[in-house]
């Protein structure tokens, strides 16, 4: 007898699950409420537009923190200068969703302001020439996908820290970072 009987029973096992819809860049920014600084600097731009269409993008997002580092009147500078704000946000994003693990292969990701990111991590390069007595990875670096607080750490994009990493969105991922990226011969 087939999975389905005369009546139009279905055994639960086999119901269909609803896809579940997320939130795009913006909104995951806006909801996570530590990225008021950065949303605002994106609504400013252009690129607005786009990261709330489907597509796939990376993102190394600023916090509020992040920013506070910066002097106040350079913040208030940018935030009065279009262009500068503009190259400063797409330097922040990069085509093609790059998840932490796919980082620690990297070197450079080339963002949408046509510069490159540099990409480096203590970690790999400490893998490289520790010798392991068991022949196992006893600090277990990546495993299944998950990158370790201590590996997530290591991870530099030019100089900022992943302070929390791969948050999925509908059309791409967010890589939480420690301080504000600032374009090459860009004088804030």
């Amino acid at each position: 007898m087939n999975q389905t009987s005369r009546r139009g029973y279905q055994p639960t096992g086999l119901k269909r699950k609803k896809k579940v819809q997320m939130a795009n860049l913006i909104e995951t920014l806006q909801a996570e409420g530590t990225f008021t600084t950065f949303t605002r600097a994106i609504k400013m731009t252009e690129i607005v537009a786009a990261l709330r269409e489907p597509g796939a993008y990376t993102m190394f997002a600023p916090t509020d923190a992040a920013f506070a580092q910066m002097k106040a009147d350079q913040v208030e500078d940018l935030f009065e200068d279009y262009e500068d704000m503009s190259k400063l946000v797409k330097y922040h994003i990069v085509m093609g969703i790059y998840r932490t693990t796919a980082l620690l292969d990297m070197i450079f990701l080339k963002t949408m302001e046509g510069q490159r990111l540099t990409i480096a991590s203590s970690a790999t390069n400490e893998r490289d020439t520790e010798s392991l007595v068991d022949g196992s990875d006893a600090h277990g670096y990546v495993v299944r996908d998950t990158v370790t607080t201590t590996l997530l750490e290591s991870i530099k994009v030019n100089g900022a820290h992943i302070t929390r990493g791969n948050v999925s969105t509908d059309n791409g991922i967010i890589h939480v970072i420690d301080k504000v990226l600032v374009p090459r011969f860009m004088v804030i």
